[in-house]
Formats: C-alpha cells, structure tokens, sequence
C-alpha cells in the first residue's frame, strides 16, 4: 500500500537540515513530515522536489549555539536547543538510535503535547527515515520547546467521552486571548474550569482515543484537532519505544483534552458512524502527491495508517472532506 522512503526523499531531509525546526510566529517546520508523507504516499522525486522548493522559502536557517558550552542544556529552554542538537548527535552516534530512544523518549512525555505535539510528530517521521540526524534534530526540538501540563491524576468518575462533554461546558464561553495552539493551551491549563475535568479515566483505552479524536476532527474540521490525530498516529509509530503504554496513552490524552478545550469552537463528537465507505488509496495518495498543503498531506497519510489498526469509517471521511476541499480550489 504503501511506497518506500527513496533515496531522494532522504537526500532532500539531508538538505533540510539547515532549516530550524521553528520559523515565523513560532510556527513548527513541518518539511521532513511532509517529505515522509508525500514519499509513502507514492510521490515522484519530481514531485518531492517541487513541495521543497515551493515550502522552503519561508523557513530559517538552524540556530547555531555555543560549541564550547559546558554546562547541560535545560528541557523547555529554547536557547538550549542547539545544545540539546549537539548533545543527541553525539549519544546516537556512541549508543545508537535504540538506547536514545529508550532513555529518552519516558523523559520527554511529560511534554508529549509541546509545540502542538508537533514534537512527537517530528520525532515519529523521523524514526521512520531512520536518519539519525533527523531524530537529533526531532529530539533537540522536543526538549527545548519542552512544556509539561502538570502532575497526571487518574479518576473512576467518568469515562472519556463524559469528560469531552464536561470540557465543552467548562469553555463553552470562554474568550481567549490571541495567539497561536500552544499560547491557548497554555491558557487552559491554567484556568481553574480546567481543574475539574484534567484527571485521566481509568478505563481509557486506544480505541476510545481513535474514536473520539477523529469524530471530533471531522465534526468541526478543527485546526487545532488536526493535530490531535495526526499526534496521535505519532504516537502508536513510537510505541516500540516506550516503556509503559498505558502511562504514555494517558499524558497524550492530558495534552489532547488541553488542546480540545482551547479550540474556538468546541465541537462533542456525538455524530453517527458515517456509512461503509470504500477506501481509495490509489486515487487519494495520487492527488496527496500533488499537494503543497502540509497538514492535508501529514493527515490523509496518518488517517490511512490509523484506519489499518481501528477500521473506523471516520479515517476515510475525514480523507475525503480535506481532499475535497483542494478539488474545490
């Protein structure tokens, strides 16, 4: 189903690494996902080539930070990142990518919803590429940009559909002040209405957590709710490399209810299970690899890799509402 990461895919992640995973008004770079995406999606060189030149125009070159510093970088400082860059590149190069990734990765998920879970996302793609110093890069973004949404509480009093209920009327009239995901997510967590629905059910299981987030998205076609499936797919991808699911399940599920309450419009994923729809990958990853718009590309390939595992028609649907949106351009 799926085409294999060429050479060329990797050439140009090679040659995106002069950009800083950051640019504009704190804006995540999302070019070595997308490069991902587009190639197992079937995408040409041609094609990969032509998303580069056309998205690498408005990034910025890598920070460059002090080679003679001493003293270890701090998680959730930015200006540790080129610190933390250095600092992985020369554990994966001494351990290997495995052992980083299993010492680090239980450190780092605290912070699971940093940047939007934009560096989970990165992090995931990159261990699928296998370059190692994609995954360093991945890392130092996901360390410095580090930001814990506080002690996880687990509760019996209700289950996690009943919570998505409960967020709606916390925030329902809630105003918040400009700014990006992470600015209004930092915002929630800090309101006292977010309290009473923070803690994590008991019985949350994997399938809840498909079903819920992707018939949120499709309800309300919700920027923000994009990432939370395409962080959750990330998520499953990293598995392998975390020592306790449930705990790594529950700290996902912290940031997504965050990022649920701080959307404009607070959709509740109650809608009907959309009737059987017949998947068309061949004629969907055709038109993805015609796209320049990042999120449709790193969606419809995370909904295709999710629908595999859950089998939820909804995969499908959301496919078909983004791609729908370009045909009407």
């Amino acid at each position: 189903m799926y085409a294999p990461i060429h050479a060329e895919c990797l050439a140009l992640i090679d040659n995106g690494l002069q950009f800083d995973p950051i640019y504009g008004p704190e804006l995540s770079n999302h070019l070595p996902m997308a490069l991902v995406a587009l190639a197992r999606c079937g995408a040409s060189p041609l094609q990969l080539q032509h998303f580069y030149q056309k998205y690498t125009p408005q990034l910025q070159p890598i920070r460059q930070g002090n080679p003679t510093q001493e003293t270890a970088p701090e998680l959730g400082i930015r200006d540790s990142f080129a610190a933390f860059y250095r600092q992985f590149r020369q554990h994966i190069a001494a351990q290997g990518v495995v052992s980083v990734l299993h010492e680090w990765l239980p450190v780092l998920l605290p912070g699971l919803a940093t940047s939007a879970f934009h560096g989970l996302i990165r992090l995931s793609y990159a261990v699928e590429t296998g370059e190692s110093d994609e995954i360093a890069v991945s890392l130092a973004y996901w360390a410095s940009e580090y930001q814990a949404l506080g002690e996880l509480h687990f509760t019996e009093q209700y289950q996690a559909e009943t919570q998505l209920e409960q967020a709606c009327e916390a925030f329902r009239h809630y105003a918040f002040q400009p700014g990006i995901i992470v600015d209004r997510v930092n915002e929630v967590v800090h309101h006292a209405a977010y309290q009473s629905i923070a803690a994590v059910p008991d019985d949350l299981t994997e399938s809840d957590i498909a079903r819920l987030t992707i018939r949120a998205y499709l309800a309300s076609n919700d920027f923000t709710l994009l990432h939370g499936v395409t962080g959750f797919d990330a998520l499953l991808q990293l598995m392998p490399f975390l020592p306790d699911r449930q705990l790594a399940l529950a700290y996902y599920w912290q940031g997504y209810v965050a990022a649920f309450c701080s959307t404009q419009d607070r959709p509740f994923p109650n809608q009907p299970q959309p009737s059987s729809i017949e998947p068309d990958w061949v004629a969907w990853f055709s038109t993805v690899a015609t796209l320049s718009d990042d999120h449709s590309i790193k969606l419809t390939y995370s909904c295709s890799r999710l629908y595999q595992t859950f089998q939820f028609n909804e995969y499908l649907s959301a496919i078909q509402m983004r791609l729908a949106a370009h045909e009407e351009l």
